[in-house]
């Protein structure tokens, strides 16, 4: 009883089979999807981040860091206002390699900051006021 059918075959469910050339890879299925839902930008934020020792070398990564991606804005922490300083000079070299890695319209702007100021508040109360000023004689 083994009958050969004719017209389009079909699986188990009904649906038709597809053929070798109507299969997308998935590297296009996954492309398309990132270009619909506008994931270009968070992509580009996510391998900027990932491959940051490779843009700006490894001495640098090693005093720096990618905080966030905010719009096409890298938000950039440094141990030391120099190295801030340094960065700052190589904005526009950092900026030219990104858009060569990831296109042109990811990542626009860089704001590189250098660290923070201890905080003096300790615990969980606080009194209000404007804090120790020249308290050290």
């Amino acid at each position: 009883s083994a009958r050969r059918r004719r017209g389009i075959p079909t699986g188990p469910d009904g649906r038709r089979i597809p053929r070798r050339r109507d299969v997308d890879t998935l590297g296009s299925i996954v492309n398309r999807e990132i270009r619909q839902r506008g994931w270009a930008r968070e992509i580009a934020g996510g391998w900027v981040t990932g491959h940051w020792q490779d843009l700006v070398g490894e001495k640098i990564a090693a005093h720096t860091r990618v905080e966030m991606l905010k719009g096409s804005t890298l938000f950039i922490s440094c141990d030391s206002t120099a190295w801030a300083t340094n960065l700052r000079m190589m904005q526009r070299e950092i900026l030219r390699t990104i858009a060569a890695k990831v296109g042109p319209d990811g990542i626009t702007e860089l704001k590189i900051f250098g660290p923070k100021a201890p905080s003096w508040r300790h615990g969980a109360l606080h009194v209000a006021g404007r804090g120790p000023r020249d308290t050290y004689g």
